[in-house]
């Protein structure tokens, strides 16, 4: 691949577009494209990818939060729901 097919394939791959879908902020988008080093924009991305997987850890500590409060809930309402069952003859 010569430079200019380089050129055209990072400018491809870096659109603004895919940026945006990948959930990258405007500026953050900006910092990105104006790199002109593919080692900088990497360690943009890179840093960009650190704070996605340090909100995920986030949110799956809450789920996991919620589904220990799912749990403990409905065992109690199982437990609450056998003792109150009336007996029919």
């Amino acid at each position: 691949m010569n430079e200019k097919e380089a050129e055209s394939f990072k400018k491809t791959t870096l659109s603004q577009e895919v940026l945006q879908a990948a959930g990258c902020s405007e500026e953050t988008i900006r910092k990105i494209l104006q790199e002109k080093n593919d080692r900088c924009q990497c360690r943009c991305l890179r840093q960009y990818r650190k704070e996605i997987l340090k909100k995920l850890h986030r949110e799956q500590e809450k789920l996991t939060n919620v589904d220990y409060l799912l749990y403990h809930l409905e065992k109690n309402s199982r437990k609450n729901h056998r003792g109150t069952r009336r007996k029919t003859t």
